[in-house]
């Protein structure tokens, strides 16, 4: 069963549709990676290039996939980096249509708008992935500034966290760099909480120190959950989720890489998903 993917695409390095493509591909799964921007590289760099691409020809690139039946199979969808209003508008757009046309459909929604508490996109996409996320994910992966930015808490404990997700009709979440939330540096954290479920879980994991910590952390994370839903509940996917994490930072560290060594390392975290 094919997953779509709709996020950034690099021709260096591994972040966003060039993390997903292939995480997903390594666990089976055929992939389709729409790409909302193409950059030479992630902005992490002083000096990427490339080109935002319009609303209209995203929406141009569905349908097409659509002529072809290209979607019809469709297990998962997952969303990264979205650069513009009018490009977040038009997905969800058609994220609406699949959630009529195919109800159980899981939806798998990365809310990529910041990160170490700033803002790299337009401020205005804020309210948009407030308005128009609750009613179509099944799941979203946010980092903890993006969690605080999208719930509008600035100090929050993980419980009001968890309660204000779930007052904007968010009932299933993981949210990566926990730790942030509880002035931990000793260990990295991801919390999860369950449709269902009145509690939260708390998964903790080696905390690693890089000269220049790798991009593409959480576009891996998102591609897990992506690749991984259903098997299982929401805590033990993430315990394994959080054990690939750091067997691909581990390598990466030992690598000594500006990049994350996610092929270079392919057995190690696949087989910290057993």
């Amino acid at each position: 069963m094919t997953i779509l993917t709709i996020s950034s695409q690099v021709l260096y390095g591994h972040v966003g549709n060039a993390v997903a493509d292939f995480t997903l591909k390594r666990l089976g799964h055929p992939v389709i990676a729409v790409p909302t921007v193409l950059l030479s590289n992630h902005k992490g760099y002083s000096d990427a290039v490339g080109e935002v691409f319009g609303p209209d020809l995203l929406r141009d690139f569905f349908s097409a996939l659509e002529r072809r039946g290209a979607l019809d199979d469709l297990s998962a969808v997952q969303t990264g980096f979205i650069a513009t209003v009018s490009q977040a508008q038009n997905i969800f757009d058609f994220l609406a249509e699949l959630r009529v046309s195919k109800p159980d459909l899981p939806i798998i929604i990365d809310p990529v708008i910041g990160d170490k508490g700033r803002l790299y996109v337009d401020p205005a996409l804020v309210g948009v992935f407030r308005e128009r996320v609750p009613s179509l994910a099944s799941l979203i992966t946010p980092n903890a500034f993006e969690a605080q930015t999208l719930t509008g808490l600035e100090h929050p404990t993980l419980g009001a966290l968890v309660k204000a997700f779930r007052a904007m009709g968010l009932d299933e979440g993981l949210i990566t760099s926990a730790e942030t939330l509880l002035a931990e540096t000793e260990q990295r954290a991801i919390l999860c909480f369950e449709r269902g479920a009145t509690d939260f879980h708390l998964t903790r994991h080696e905390a690693l120190t890089f000269d220049r910590e790798p991009n593409g952390v959480g576009d891996f994370v998102a591609a897990l959950s992506a690749g991984l839903y259903g098997e299982g509940d929401l805590l033990s996917r993430t315990d394994r989720i959080a054990h690939a994490l750091v067997a691909l930072l581990r390598a990466t560290q030992a690598a000594n890489a500006p990049e994350l060594a996610l092929v270079r390392a392919q057995d190690e975290w696949m087989a910290a998903l057993a």
